[in-house]
C-alpha cells in the first residue's frame, strides 16, 4: 500500500518538476508568441479587408489609378454612373477591381452591374451601340449624356509570331474608363486640325487615339484652300513640313493667332529653308538654329546614338508630368530653338526641353565625323520652346518642337513623349481639362536607358568583373601555397 503512494507521490513530482523545466518555460513562450502573431495577423487582414488597404504589386500598377486620374474625378461636379454590363457570378476580376477604385475615390461615381441578358434594353436607352458582356456603360446622371466602353476595347493584342494568333499583353481599363467619364462630363469637347498640303508625314493611329482618349476631334486642314480658320479650331498643330507655307496661308494663321489661337509645331533642320514658316516662328521670337545637335553628354542620348537626344525636361504646366514623373523624352535628330533677343514686350517664351552643355550642332550633316568641329556651334540649345503674345487681352500660344519625330508612333508608343503630347495639347484647349491614360502592359516593357548607365555596366562586365575574378583566384593560390 505504501509502495503505491509513494510512486504515485513520485509521478506527481514528476510531472510537476516537468512544468518548472527549461524546455516547458521555451515551448509555453513560443506558444504565446505564436497565439499573437496569429492574432496580430487576423486582425491586420480585418483591417485591410475593412478600409481597402491592398497594396498592388503588378510591374505596370494595374490597379493602381494614376494621379491625373485621381484628381479629375475628385473634382467631378456631376454624378456619374458606371454600369458593369455582365451576368451576376460571371464578373471578370481585373475588370470590377478597377471599376471599384473609380467609386472609392470619388462620391460622385457609383458603380452598378446590369445583365444585359435579363434587361437587353437597358443599354439601347442611352447609346445606339450593340453591347457586349464585360463592357461598360457610363452614364451622366444629370444630363444623361453616356458613352459605351466595349469590352475589346479595354484589352491590348498583339499579334503573335509563335501562335500566328492575336495575343493578350495589355489592359486598357482605366484609360478608356477615364476618358469616356470626360466625355460625358463635357458638353463642349475640343478640337484640334492638323495642315496637309505640305508634304507633313502622316499624323499615326496612336497619336489619333490618343486625341481619342481625350475627346478630342482631329481633322485635315489643307491651309491653301482655306481663307480664315475654322471657328471650332482650339489648336492648329503643323506636323514636320517639308515644302513651304504661302504667303495667304502665313496670314490666314497668323490672324487665327491674334484672335487668341493655339498653334503647335514640330520642325527639324530643313525647315531652316521655309522661308514663309521660319518668318511665323521668327514672328514669335524664335530662332531655328544651322545644323543637327549631336549631344556629348552620354546621359543626355539613347545608347550608341548621340542624335537621339534625351532632353533636360524643364518645370513649366506643359512639362509638369515629365517634370514630378522622372519620365524622359526622346528628340531624335533635332535643331536648336533660339531665343531672339529684343522681343516685343508681348512676348513671353520659356524653354521647356534642353540639351546639355556638352551638345553641339554639327553644320555640315554630310560629315561624317563625330567630334565637334571648327564650325560647329557649341551648346547647350532649346529644342522644345512656348512663345505667348498677349496683345489688348488676348493671348496666343505658339509651341514649337526642333524633332520632326518626336510625336511619331514609336516614339508616343515607348517614351514619356506621350505625356508631352497630352499635357501640350491639354493646356491649350481652354478651360476643359483633359487627361489621357496610357495602357498598361501585363508584361515588363523594355527598359530605357541612356548612354552613361550602359557604359558603366560594360565597364563593370568588361573590365571590373574579370580583374575580380583573376583577383579571387590569385588570392587563393597564395593562401594555399603558404600552407
Amino acid at each position: 500500500m505504501s509502495d503505491k503512494k509513494n510512486n504515485k507521490n513520485f509521478n506527481l513530482n514528476r510531472f510537476n518538476t516537468s512544468f518548472s523545466r527549461r524546455s516547458f518555460k521555451s515551448g509555453a513562450y513560443a506558444s504565446v508568441i505564436s497565439a499573437v502573431v496569429i492574432a496580430l495577423v487576423l486582425l491586420v487582414n480585418l483591417i485591410i479587408n475593412e478600409f481597402d488597404l491592398k497594396i498592388d504589386i503588378s510591374s505596370e500598377g494595374i490597379y493602381t489609378l494614376t494621379d491625373n486620374t485621381k484628381e479629375y474625378i475628385k473634382g467631378l461636379e456631376d454624378d456619374v454612373t458606371l454600369y458593369y454590363l455582365i451576368e451576376a457570378g460571371k464578373e471578370a476580376p481585373m475588370f470590377l477591381k478597377i471599376a471599384q477604385k473609380f467609386e472609392s475615390f470619388s462620391d460622385r461615381i457609383a458603380l452598378e452591374q446590369v445583365d444585359p441578358i435579363q434587361y437587353p434594353t437597358f443599354s439601347s436607352e442611352y447609346v445606339d451601340d450593340e453591347v457586349s458582356l464585360n463592357s461598360f456603360l457610363v452614364i451622366n446622371n444629370n444630363t444623361k449624356r453616356a458613352k459605351y466602353v466595349d469590352y475589346n476595347d479595354m484589352l491590348i493584342k498583339k499579334f503573335s509570331e509563335q501562335t500566328y494568333q492575336l495575343e493578350i499583353v495589355g489592359v486598357d481599363i482605366e484609360g478608356q474608363l477615364i476618358s469616356a467619364i470626360q466625355y460625358v462630363t463635357n458638353p463642349k469637347l475640343p478640337t484640334v486640325y492638323y495642315t496637309v498640303g505640305h508634304d507633313e508625314p502622316e499624323i499615326g493611329p496612336i497619336f489619333k487615339d490618343i486625341m481619342s482618349r481625350m475627346n478630342i476631334d482631329i481633322q485635315p486642314l489643307e491651309t491653301f484652300f482655306t481663307t480664315e480658320m475654322p471657328e471650332d479650331c482650339d489648336v492648329l498643330i503643323i506636323n514636320a513640313p517639308t515644302e513651304d507655307f504661302s504667303d495667304s496661308e502665313i496670314e490666314t494663321i497668323k490672324q487665327y493667332m491674334a484672335a487668341g489661337g493655339n498653334v503647335v509645331i514640330a520642325v527639324n533642320y530643313l525647315a531652316k529653308d521655309l522661308e514663309n514658316l521660319n518668318l511665323l516662328i521668327d514672328y514669335y521670337g524664335v530662332q531655328i538654329e544651322d545644323g543637327i545637335i549631336h549631344e556629348g553628354d552620354p546621359n543626355h542620348f539613347i545608347p550608341l546614338f548621340p542624335r537621339f537626344l534625351v532632353p533636360k525636361v524643364l518645370k513649366h504646366d506643359i512639362t509638369d508630368t515629365l517634370y514630378n514623373g522622372g519620365r524622359f523624352v526622346i528628340a531624335p535628330v533635332s535643331s536648336g530653338l533660339i531665343i531672339k533677343s529684343g522681343i516685343r514686350s508681348s512676348l513671353t517664351v520659356e524653354p521647356l526641353l534642353q540639351t546639355s552643355d556638352k551638345a553641339y550642332s554639327k553644320v555640315d550633316i554630310s560629315s561624317g565625323k563625330i567630334t565637334m568641329g571648327e564650325d560647329d556651334i557649341p551648346g547647350p540649345f532649346n529644342i522644345g520652346l512656348i512663345s505667348s503674345d498677349t496683345y489688348e487681352g488676348v493671348t496666343s500660344n505658339m509651341v514649337i518642337f526642333s524633332s520632326a519625330e518626336i510625336f511619331e508612333d514609336n516614339m508616343l508608343a515607348d517614351y514619356g513623349n506621350i505625356y508631352l503630347l497630352v499635357d501640350t495639347i491639354g493646356s491649350l484647349v481652354g478651360e476643359i481639362e483633359t487627361i489621357a491614360v496610357r495602357p498598361r502592359y501585363l508584361y515588363p516593357k523594355p527598359l530605357n536607358i541612356t548612354q552613361k548607365p550602359v557604359i558603366i555596366w560594360a565597364t563593370l562586365t568588361i573590365i571590373a568583373a574579370p580583374i575580380l575574378i583573376l583577383a579571387t583566384g590569385i588570392f587563393i593560390v597564395i593562401r594555399r601555397r603558404r600552407r
